[in-house]
């Protein structure tokens, strides 16, 4: 089933995933506006070391990635970095089941977008998610809601505007010498120009 009210998942501790490659300004916003409309505990970032998706498309390495993360949200005290995947099999299963493990008392949501969720029953171990997990789902422009995958998970609508920055967006703007302050954190944006221009 899916709820109207975000704030049922009051205590509970989100897991914000992906390659982050950089983390922007964007992905900062999904995860303020999901610490406060659901009143988390905390949000936890989590790089990813494989992604099955965008393996040729990462160009960063992981721990160039997680130091970005971690110093994006080092201000933000209900914000957490966890290395958790970095040797991780890409799968969010065995992702969560690791983080579960570490966290025997913590109940998790994991964020994801409304477009994952028409192939969400054709994740690894989609039992174990449907069973274990409260998805917290972010809507994306185009893609409306599934009802058939419903009524086999738990989940929650986070009722935001999308912020429109795109990792894409960033190293485009990169490639072709354009600025890009206001996508990225201010005090990051030397060193991201820095990362990219050398990889």
């Amino acid at each position: 089933m899916i709820l109207t009210d975000p704030g049922k998942l009051e205590g509970y501790t989100a897991v914000l995933g992906g390659s982050f490659d950089p983390i922007h300004l964007g992905h900062l916003h999904i995860a303020t506006q999901a610490l406060l409309l659901c009143r988390l505990t905390r949000v936890l970032f989590v790089p990813n070391g494989k992604h099955h998706f965008k393996a040729d498309k990462v160009r960063l390495g992981y721990s160039d990635r997680y130091s970005l993360v971690e110093r994006a949200i080092a201000h933000e005290p209900h914000f957490e970095v966890s290395d958790a995947d970095q040797a991780g099999s890409g799968y969010t299963a065995h992702l969560m089941q690791k983080l579960s493990a570490q966290n025997t008392n913590t109940r998790f949501a994991f964020i994801i977008g409304s477009d994952n969720l028409p192939n969400l029953d054709k994740w690894f171990d989609f039992p174990w998610l449907a069973a274990n997990l409260h998805f917290l789902v972010v809507p994306r422009p185009g893609y409306e809601i599934p009802t058939d995958i419903l009524p086999s998970i738990k989940a929650s609508l986070l009722p935001i505007e999308l912020s429109p920055i795109s990792s894409t967006e960033v190293k485009c703007c990169i490639d072709s010498g354009r600025s890009i302050s206001g996508l990225v954190p201010p005090s990051l944006e030397e060193d991201i120009i820095r990362l990219y221009h050398n990889s």
